[in-house]
């Protein structure tokens, strides 16, 4: 009968978790839904400045796209932006059925995988977009009008910003296999050939068809992967 008490009581906690985090998502998303075309704009800007080097311009194959698309940018923004504010009432949920040094580590481990996340997204903005854009524009035959529809344009950017996001996460994957002993780091020392070849296959599968792009995400997917390794070294090793 305690048994049954508790598992109820612990499922009114998760499900009251559930739907806070869900009204924290909707509120932000509510709050943003007016700026949706400024912020589509804003995930615009490096395609729209390569494209006024040769008078390209966006353009929507249909009527429901100029809704549709700045409506799923923003979703994913506020999606971005509610993550603390989620994980915050899971934590309330599980943190006090953990040990002192487990707190220390899921937390930590928490902040550092989304700041990873984040820095994932503004390296997208950044660097890779005015690269691959630039190589596209570039390599476009002198006869060819350039009119990207933006429909398109944002399933490729939320690819990518997802595909890094995911690549960024590699030290705290590192750390926790290493930590729950699920392999050596010997082994994984051993095997960093395979690794970087595996990188670059990522970055093939996950990036556009050009070489640049997929160098601009394998060369950060090996990097995250060395510091993985240095920081597992230093924290389990030593």
């Amino acid at each position: 009968m305690k048994k049954q008490t508790l598992f109820l009581s612990h499922f009114k906690d998760l499900r009251s978790v559930l739907v806070r985090s869900s009204i924290i998502f909707f509120v932000i998303f509510i709050f943003l839904f007016p700026f949706s075309n400024e912020i589509y704009e804003f995930f615009a800007t490096p395609l729209i400045n390569q494209l006024s080097f040769v008078n390209g311009s966006l353009i929507s194959t249909k009527l429901t796209a100029t809704f549709v698309a700045p409506f799923k940018i923003t979703l994913f923004v506020a999606l971005i932006i509610s993550l603390p504010l989620i994980f915050s009432q899971i934590w309330k949920f599980v943190g006090p059925g953990l040990y002192k040094k487990e707190k220390v580590f899921i937390l930590s481990a928490s902040i550092f995988s989304f700041g990873l996340f984040v820095i994932g997204l503004v390296f997208v903005y950044l660097v890779l977009f005015p690269n691959i854009f630039r190589f596209f524009i570039v390599t476009a035959p002198g006869n060819v009008d350039l009119m990207i529809d933006i429909s398109q344009y944002l399933e490729m950017i939320l690819a990518l910003f997802f595909a890094f996001g995911i690549a960024f996460q590699i030290p705290i994957i590192l750390i926790v296999i290493v930590k729950f002993k699920l392999l050596k780091l010997n082994k994984i020392k051993s095997n960093r050939a395979y690794i970087y070849v595996a990188a670059f296959v990522f970055a093939a599968i996950f990036t556009p068809p050009d070489v640049i792009s997929q160098i601009l995400l394998a060369i950060p997917v090996i990097f995250l992967f060395e510091m993985g390794v240095l920081i597992s070294d230093r924290l389990f090793e030593s």
